[in-house]
Order: structure tokens, then C-alpha cells, then sequence
């Protein structure tokens, strides 16, 4: 059973009617670290429960904008047999949702549905994403451009699967943060395998140039 304390996946209202909101998506360990001290991440307790969840999740989803080091990992794993084999409907949502990809240079991994951006004018491209998307703007993984889009205030809110698993050392959730964010707390989703997630709104902000991640 997945106990719940509001799960909300609620968008904010305009007059002019709901707007896409930009949710920022990254799992943790409980001292903080999304990586390993060598980049690993194999931390995470992955079970039947959280796939189901994640399924649900994605369903809200319209687009994606990936960091990225996180979108040369996604380009790797979710276009190969052994993905579509054990994770078919999340492999088909990866593989046909499109994805933004903010990189600072050098070409990208081919994968369908791509666009590449240096990044230079982010609230230009979220605003365009917001306009497009026919569901939410998603950032998965991409802690490094997660970080430059809090200080833009681009992001409406910030979702973070905490396993219960310390590592001791790696690489800090939201390494480069250059200044204090203070946080709303929403929802918080109980797992069965001792998973948390915590869901949070942060105020809005303006900024510098993107961090890739």
C-alpha cells in the first residue's frame, strides 16, 4: 500500500487557464548525495511500487530538459532491447517524448525528438516549453541545471526521492547552489520499501547562465 500524505499533481491557474508547470525530479540519499564519490547510481531502492508510481508520473508529462551528462545516460540506456525488454512503457515514453537537451557544446548522442540549446536564454526556452508542452516540463536527474534554473526561478517545484541509504561521500543534490532557498513544503509519499518522497514549491527567482548536469 502506498501511503500518502496528498499526491497530488496539481498545475497552477491563470486566468487564462492552467499552466504547465516545470517540475524538477532527482533521487537522494538520506546525507544528501545524488552521486556516488565515483558517479555511481546504483543507491536506489528501484522496486515494483516506485515503477508504478513513476508511470503514473510520467503520464503528466508533456517534455523533457535534460542536462547534459543526464541526457547522454538517458540517450544510452533508454533506446536499447534490454530497457524496452524490462521497462516497456517507461522506455516508450522516453523514447517519443520530447526532449531538450541544454549543453554548452560539441555535438549530442542522436535520440529521437531531441532539440539541443546552449542554454543562454532559459526563461525564453522554459517559456517556449511551457507554450508547446501538452503536459508538464519534467527535468530528470541534471542536478547542475536544476541548480541554474532555481536561481532563475524557473522551477515550480521540486520533487526528491530520499532512500534510506547513506553513502558518506559524492556529490552534494544541489552541488553549486550559490546562494540560501528557502523552501514550501507539499506532499510526502510513503514507500514500503522506506523510500521518501518530498515535494517542494520554491519562490521565484532571476539569474545567471545554465550549469549543465
Amino acid at each position: 500500500m502506498d501511503h500518502r500524505k496528498g499526491d497530488e499533481m496539481g498545475h497552477d491557474s491563470t486566468p487564462d487557464g492552467p499552466q504547465q508547470q516545470v517540475f524538477a525530479f532527482l533521487f537522494c540519499s538520506l546525507d544528501g548525495y545524488h552521486e556516488g564519490p565515483d558517479g555511481e547510481l546504483d543507491f536506489g531502492l528501484h522496486d515494483e511500487e516506485f515503477f508504478d508510481w513513476n508511470l503514473r508520473q510520467t503520464r503528466e508529462v508533456g517534455a523533457l530538459l535534460l542536462g547534459r551528462r543526464t541526457y547522454e545516460h538517458f540517450a544510452e540506456v533508454w533506446p536499447s532491447a534490454e530497457a524496452a525488454e524490462r521497462l516497456p512503457e517507461i522506455a516508450a515514453f522516453m523514447n517519443a517524448v520530447p526532449k531538450t537537451v541544454v549543453t554548452g557544446g560539441g555535438p549530442v548522442t542522436p535520440w529521437e525528438g531531441t532539440r539541443v540549446t546552449d542554454g543562454s536564454d532559459l526563461g525564453a526556452e522554459v517559456a517556449r516549453l511551457r507554450a508547446e508542452s501538452t503536459g508538464d516540463v519534467a527535468v530528470f536527474g541534471s542536478s547542475g541545471l536544476t541548480v541554474t534554473l532555481l536561481e532563475q526561478g524557473l522551477v515550480d517545484e521540486l520533487r526528491i526521492l530520499l532512500h534510506p541509504v547513506l553513502l558518506g561521500r559524492g556529490r552534494s543534490l544541489y552541488a553549486g547552489l550559490s546562494e540560501r532557498v528557502d523552501l514550501t513544503p507539499g506532499a510526502v509519499t510513503v514507500f514500503r520499501s522506506g523510500n521518501l518522497l518530498l515535494r517542494y514549491r520554491p519562490p521565484g527567482r532571476t539569474g545567471g547562465p545554465a550549469v549543465e548536469g
